[in-house]
């Protein structure tokens, strides 16, 4: 008699959306067409519209009968990405627990994430999933590339201002983002890490994958998993790039002091911000007729002045509006 087949692995796919119908379409394209992971592995994919007025439910429920895997609908009015995330984590549990033979405990393997400005190479998921297997880590974070909506201006091509660091993969690192990540479904139940807010919009994800390090859990880079994020005509300037690094310096800060209670921490901080603010002021000086240059040093003032202001709770809101529509 047949040994009774081993229950599969049950990996979901958590999509946080909000009024960017042609952008989840698209993604959700990408992931009807992944390459298969492997004979053992499920895949559920969830759906948390974060649009009080639910705009993407009826798109999504269409899509379900003839989608190659499990995809779920859940609405997730309350304001906000934690909230969002939080949701989509919660309809994947309940999915995977309701499969037979999953582990009442444990019942997801993994969870990837990715954003509704995103869509991903046929190959993403088998590549997320064997760097794991490969390395024994619990996070995967991987490309993300950049697609400009029309022509970018030169300045913001010569400044690679809108790529991201790339790394070997299997390369260690102490951080992560949910733009395109793989967690460890433990990382979930055994940990019981949510996603929680810094006091701002945006760094629920850095605050969650600071806890997860600080707790022992390991991240490692995959190169090849590609995602492609378009990049709309409102996020190419100057400004934007200023402000989002600003906010970037503003969410290290505020999880610093959400992680770390040190006040000699805290000094050391905010000694290094203002050095940081300060060599970003001579640089801008220097190279303020070269708009590479001035943009480059911009941006590194930003950060310095949002690492000191995050210390004492200043914020920040740039998801105030939906771009890329």
């Amino acid at each position: 008699m047949n040994a009774a087949a081993a229950p599969a692995r049950l990996v979901a796919v958590d999509v946080c959306t909000k009024r960017r119908p042609v952008g989840l379409a698209r993604l959700l394209d990408s992931l009807a067409a992944l390459e298969s992971p492997g004979a053992d592995v499920r895949v559920v994919v969830v759906v948390a519209d974060n649009d009080p007025e639910a705009s993407a439910r009826a798109m999504v429920e269409a899509r379900a009968d003839g989608f190659p895997h499990a995809l779920v609908y859940t609405h997730a009015p309350r304001p906000g990405i934690p909230a969002a995330r939080n949701a989509a984590l919660r309809a994947s549990l309940s999915w995977a627990r309701a499969q037979p033979g999953a582990d009442p405990e444990h019942p997801l393997d993994a969870v990837c994430v990715v954003d509704d400005d995103e869509w991903v190479v046929p190959g993403w998921l088998r590549e997320l999933l064997g760097t794991r297997a490969a390395t024994g880590a619990d996070v995967v974070t991987a490309t993300v590339e950049p697609v400009f909506v029309g022509t970018p201006p030169a300045w913001a091509v010569a400044g690679r201002f809108y790529e991201r660091d790339r790394y070997p993969t299997g390369t260690s690192l102490d951080y992560a983002r949910t733009s395109n990540v793989l967690v460890d479904g433990r990382v979930f139940t055994a940990d019981g890490l949510r996603f929680a807010s810094v006091g701002m919009p945006g760094g629920s994800d850095t605050f969650f994958f600071e806890r997860a390090r600080l707790r022992g859990r390991r991240i490692v880079w995959c190169d090849e998993a590609v995602a492609y994020e378009e990049v709309p005509a409102e996020r190419v300037s100057a400004r934007w790039l200023v402000l989002r690094q600003y906010r970037y310096g503003l969410v290290r800060s505020a999880v610093l002091r959400a992680t770390v209670p040190s006040r000699a921490r805290h000094v050391r901080r905010a000694l290094a911000g203002a050095g940081t603010a300060a060599w970003g002021l001579a640089r801008l000086v220097v190279g303020v007729a070269d708009p590479v240059r001035r943009v480059a040093a911009a941006r590194v003032v930003a950060s310095g002045v949002g690492l000191v202001l995050g210390l004492v709770g200043v914020t920040y809101d740039d998801y105030r509006e939906v771009h890329g529509r």
